[in-house]
């Protein structure tokens, strides 16, 4: 590998034998070196590849000013997080992570924490980010001895969710609340607490999440279902009760989010929501 840019003593922009620019990283690796010079592989402790130019020189930013132990455990998570899922993650989340990391660390050392208010929406929507959080958090305890609230296991999630959406973070907050919004509006609806283990329970909740990054990404929802007249006919007759619970979801979308729902997303609300119903009653909830 050949140096391009020396960050500074420990970290280095190369060029690998493929022609990529990485970000490389090791104690005193950048120590005395000039463009064009060869990296002694051996010192090479963390290696960064960032295809985004703008992330990159983020991830160079960062490098300058975030303790290289802070970058180290970001990375380490990151390729933890990456285990979880089959589909890629967007890059940015080291970067997002790297630098949320390091400012709550900053926070925690002035007695400053926040409250995340969107913590219980999480847990409804997203469980599987969260626990990815809280397992980010009691690393953090563990390996760097910083003590963080769930709190803040629910703010690293969020950033999870974002690079699992390759969306804005402005739209996780909201794909989350509406995700949870219209939960609350079923709920609501039917006077009834919905079986969260259920299996009709989770593939409600994977439909939402499904409808809602749709929505605020202005991707087109599928318009098949409401082709077939004879079906959207019995789908009204025989889901009655559950086509108005859906049209109550889509009410609360269209006035709070200024979006609106297509028949296709009421029919198939519709039908999760008897098989949601019909789990309960099974149960006797």
């Amino acid at each position: 590998m050949k140096v391009i840019k020396v960050i500074n003593n420990n970290n280095v922009c190369v060029l690998d034998e493929s022609g990529r620019e990485q970000i490389v990283s090791g104690k005193g690796i950048g120590f005395g070196k000039k463009c064009g010079e060869e990296i002694d592989n051996s010192q090479i402790q963390k290696t960064y590849l960032i295809t985004n130019s703008e992330l990159q020189k983020k991830m160079i930013t960062m490098l300058q000013e975030i303790p290289i132990d802070y970058m180290n455990f970001a990375n380490d998570m990151v390729e933890h997080i990456k285990k979880e899922y089959e589909s890629e993650l967007n890059e940015s989340l080291l970067v997002a992570l790297s630098d949320h990391i390091a400012f709550a660390i900053e926070r925690k050392k002035k007695g400053i924490e926040f409250t995340n208010p969107l913590l219980e929406s999480i847990k409804e929507a997203y469980p599987q980010e969260l626990s990815l959080g809280e397992y980010c958090v009691e690393q953090l305890k563990e390996r760097l001895a910083i003590d963080m609230t769930r709190d803040e296991a629910g703010f690293i999630a969020m950033h999870i969710i974002n690079a699992r959406l390759d969306t804005k973070m402005s739209d996780v907050y909201d794909i989350t609340k509406m995700i949870n919004g219209c939960i609350e509006i079923a709920e609501y609806y039917y006077q009834q607490e919905f079986k969260k283990e259920s299996v009709s329970y989770e593939r409600f909740v994977s439909h939402l999440k499904y409808l809602a990054q749709r929505l605020f990404q202005n991707k087109p929802l599928p318009e098949k279902l409401s082709d077939d007249a004879v079906f959207v006919s019995m789908i009204k007759k025989t889901c009655k009760k559950h086509y108005k619970c859906a049209i109550c979801i889509q009410e609360y979308i269209l006035k709070t989010y200024q979006k609106d729902i297509n028949e296709d997303e009421l029919i198939t609300l519709a039908i999760h929501l008897k098989k949601v119903m019909t789990e309960v009653e099974r149960h006797g909830c």
